[in-house]
């Protein structure tokens, strides 16, 4: 089954996403883009030499979730740790020039801030390229003093959100109690929670939906996804396993599917041009933008499909990006893969 929706109702969608208040969980890193020009070939090695022209630093892992929410217009609250030193203040620091409240973000003097650096080289009049990727990690576990302040600020943000977003990028921030804990007060007050996991999609039991790849859901499952057969049993498998009420599986060029709990499975087709510029991030903008979609009022499809068309815009940006409303309505109003009747 495909789908098509009716451009008002995308309107709608997009309109209600306006200051909704949304709790993002997980690991916090900052994304470092430094830029170069190429000049020429080094004699010591052959390797190309890069003038460097500039840097930026933005919040990534979590962080990228949570400027997709701000772009949307919603009002995101993250949770998470950041170390010490000028990487930590730089994640910040943008947090607060976009108005967001980092009374969630704790500081750990003792932790290395998570870093992913991206080195972009090109002419001086030319789009720059990923050439390079330097990784600075911090994978020691959090001590249980900060598992409780970590869990404590979530149960009372919870009490003050619509929603709840684990972005759990595999460096611990997210705990199984700390999910179980924060599962239970959402459905409590019946709140929607998306999980984006990389690595422990299991431990999610009792959310909402997930937003898993093809590559993360075959892992989740245990076999590999080969067809159209497979992929359908993968996501209706995996969504029974966590008592969600759906799944939306993302595929890259391939479009997305969604497996609901009352049996329906919908196939959703890519946005834009197949040939992504840069997928840095899409993940992130899925289920930011589908979950704002959800408490817009949307249907799982009609969050997918919203979904879809924000992570078109955005994969064909360089760097991790977002998109904002009146981005979408513009770019879909020129049309695509039909997902707008």
């Amino acid at each position: 089954m495909s789908v098509t929706v009716d451009r008002a109702r995308f309107a709608e969608l997009l309109r209600g996403m306006v200051r909704r208040r949304v709790l993002v969980v997980g690991d916090l890193m900052a994304d470092e883009y430094v830029f170069g020009e190429t000049s020429r070939v080094s004699r010591e090695a052959p390797v190309l030499i890069l003038r460097r022209v500039g840097q930026r630093v933005i919040p990534g892992g979590a962080g990228n979730a949570v400027l997709n929410l701000a772009a949307l217009g919603a009002e995101p609250r993250p949770l998470g740790v950041v170390g010490a030193g000028e990487m930590a203040e730089a994640v910040t620091v943008e947090f607060a020039a976009r108005g967001i409240d980092v009374s969630g973000v704790l500081r750990d003097p003792s932790r290395t801030t998570i870093r992913k650096t991206r080195v972009m080289a090109g002419g001086a009049h030319g789009q720059k390229q990923q050439v390079l990727r330097i990784d600075e990690e911090e994978r020691r576990p959090l001590v249980e003093a900060q598992v409780a302040e970590l869990t404590e600020r979530a149960l009372a943000l919870t009490q003050e959100v619509e929603g709840v977003l684990f972005s759990d990028y595999g460096y611990g921030t997210i705990t199984p109690a700390l999910v179980r804990r924060v599962v239970a007060a959402a459905r409590e007050r019946g709140l929607p929670v998306c999980a984006d996991s990389r690595y422990t999609l299991r431990e999610y039991r009792g959310i909402t939906y997930a937003t898993p790849n093809e590559v993360e859901a075959a892992e989740a499952w245990g076999s590999a996804i080969r067809d159209g057969a497979s992929l359908r049993a993968a996501a209706e498998a995996l969504r029974k396993q966590l008592g969600a009420e759906f799944l939306l599986l993302t595929r890259g060029r391939d479009g997305m599917v969604v497996a609901e709990k009352k049996g329906g499975f919908t196939e959703i087709p890519v946005w834009g041009e197949a040939e992504a510029a840069d997928v840095t991030g899409a993940g992130d903008t899925v289920a930011a933008t589908s979950l704002l979609a959800l408490l817009s009022g949307g249907t799982p499809v009609e969050a997918a499909w919203v979904a879809s068309i924000a992570a078109g815009i955005v994969v064909q940006k360089h760097g991790a990006a977002t998109t904002t409303r009146e981005e979408m309505e513009r770019v879909a109003g020129s049309g695509g893969k039909d997902l707008l009747a």
